[in-house]
């Protein structure tokens, strides 16, 4: 049985990581578990497999818009994901 393995570069950071789609469950991406809402969020914003450091930033930062949205909502501010900007500049 043959098994697809590829080097690819994150669309991201650039960085080169092996992609194992044909083993799936050996994949570097598997070390990262998504909902589905942050499954769509990826898919919304890249066509291609993001390296595992990526996959864990994203998730962290959809996860960081959608409580400020929530925060947003329930205190009726108007401006979308401040919170988030003022956490990422400290990175």
């Amino acid at each position: 049985m043959y098994t697809k393995h590829e080097t690819k570069s994150c669309p991201r950071c650039e960085a080169s990581f092996e992609c194992k789609s044909g083993s799936i469950l050996l994949c570097q991406c598997q070390t990262v578990i998504l909902n589905a809402d942050q499954i769509e969020y990826m898919n919304m914003h890249y066509e291609d497999c993001l390296c595992a450091r990526c996959l864990l930033e994203v998730r962290t930062e959809c996860n960081c818009m959608q409580h400020t949205d929530k925060l947003n909502k329930i205190i009726g501010f108007k401006e979308k994901h401040w919170m988030c900007i003022v956490l990422s500049a400290r990175a």
